[in-house]
């Protein structure tokens, strides 16, 4: 009569048997697993240095662009002094106007 079996030992057993299953297919599914982790870390590495690529192009694009606009000024100034100087003061004064217009309406 030792066959006999409690409520609890009979749902342990199919537990036992799904928590087997369970261990089985973790067990094999690791090495797959590790080769997608490994295959994400390389595409983010990748895009990492895309990333850095691009932002180091831009970086000199900008650094072109504002040597060349500095050397353009500098020329502009030396060549047209008086005109330059309007231009500036003119400059000033709509800035002026514009933010006593933005500080006005805000009063307001």
């Amino acid at each position: 009569m030792s066959d006999i079996q409690t409520p609890q030992e009979t749902a342990s057993s199919p537990r036992a048997k799904v928590a087997d299953t369970v261990n089985d297919v973790l067990n094999e599914a690791r090495p797959a697993l590790g080769r997608v982790a490994d295959r994400v870390n390389d595409s983010v590495h990748d895009l990492l240095k895309q990333g850095k690529d691009a932002v180091y192009k831009t970086e000199q694009q900008l650094e072109n662009e504002v040597r060349h606009l500095r050397v353009t000024a500098e020329h502009y100034i030396q060549h047209a002094p008086i005109k330059s100087i309007l231009i500036a003061a003119g400059t000033g004064a709509a800035t002026a106007l514009v933010a006593a217009w933005l500080l006005r309406s805000r009063n307001h």
